[in-house]
């Protein structure tokens, strides 16, 4: 079976490399290439990789301004490239596909913040799911309080 969460970390690393380029799409199928043939990353899910990166980087405007109105009083490049992406992919992930549980994308979200960046790094991208996710999930979210 495919591992999701290596592509998790392919893409992250993608993204971070576009990100840091300006986002320029043009660099997308290059980057995407590099980490297709990662050599320890080989049983990751390919399809998942190029639908994640896609994905956000056709929506990253309204990603954005999600990410924007949950970080009220902060500057989008006041936010650490690794934190700003990990954000967008689990977000993305929120907003795209309905059958993997919002606790899961942020458990997710959380562990590629653990391997990237630094705890409150962490901490921070957990508060803005855990608030996103009230928005983005509010049936899920909803019915799991008792």
């Amino acid at each position: 079976m495919a591992n999701r969460h290596k592509a998790r970390q392919s893409a992250l690393e993608t993204l971070y490399a576009w990100h840091s380029a300006g986002q320029d799409g043009a660099a997308i199928p290059g980057l995407l290439a590099g980490r297709l043939v990662e050599e320890d990353r080989g049983d990751q899910d390919k399809d998942y990789l190029r639908e994640m990166v896609l994905g956000v980087v056709e929506q990253v405007d309204k990603i954005d301004e999600m990410i924007s109105g949950a970080v009220r009083g902060r500057s989008l490049k006041s936010i650490a490239h690794v934190e700003h992406n990990v954000l967008r992919l689990a977000i993305w992930e929120m907003m795209n596909r309905m059958e993997i549980p919002y606790r899961v994308i942020i458990n997710e979200a959380l562990e590629l913040t653990k391997a990237y960046a630094d705890e409150p790094g962490r901490s921070f991208v957990n508060g803005v799911l855990d608030g996103l996710s009230k928005n983005l999930r509010k049936q899920e979210s909803g019915s799991k309080k008792r």
